[in-house]
């Protein structure tokens, strides 16, 4: 038997649908069929048991609260529940003061995240590293830790010891090479 969460997709929209009307027990079983995979992204990126689970608790609050948020047409619904997980992980690390030092190199981290559930997935990954490995190294590298350890333009300029300018054109370039790479 495969992973519910793969095979349903369509499931995992209308138990979104059904929580936005304040259904409890079709919040119950989002949870029930999400959680695990929940709990490994936010163990990925922060790297730490007890912030991961502070996380996915504060996610699935943010879920219950803002399931009328999510939108079919804007992205599978599986994607929407990651992208709350790893907003509420950098937060929490934010919080805590913890900086990607401690944690593996921004390329790694970001192969280790994205670990794909279907070979949908793997296709979009394998994109998306194609596009990133088109750009060179000082911008590849703001990109990642901006989006991956949410490191701010100062925070990133600090850290990759560059003026503040030169950081905002890097991720504005490259974020727009990215778009127009991966719209290919």
């Amino acid at each position: 038997m495969g992973n519910p969460v793969t095979e349903s997709p369509l499931l995992l929209q209308e138990l979104l649908r059904k929580t936005a009307a304040g259904d409890a027990a079709a919040f119950e079983q989002l949870y029930k069929k999400t959680a695990g995979k929940l709990f490994g992204v936010a163990i990925r990126i922060a790297g730490r048991g007890e912030i991961a689970e502070e996380a996915l608790q504060e996610s699935f609050v943010t879920v219950w609260r803002r399931a009328a948020d999510y939108d079919p047409r804007r992205g599978a619904a599986m994607s929407w529940l990651i992208a709350i997980v790893r907003n509420c992980t950098l937060d929490r690390l934010r919080q805590q003061a913890i900086r990607p030092e401690g944690h593996a190199a921004p390329s790694e981290a970001l192969a280790r995240i994205a670990a794909p559930d279907t070979a949908e997935q793997g296709a979009q990954m394998r994109a998306l590293q194609t596009c990133l490995d088109e750009l060179d190294e000082s911008p590849r590298r703001a990109v990642l830790l901006a989006y991956l350890y949410g490191l701010t333009r100062e925070e990133l300029a600090a850290h990759l010891a560059v003026p503040m300018g030169t950081v905002k054109s890097w991720l504005r370039r490259s974020l727009d090479r990215l778009r127009r790479c991966l719209d290919q």
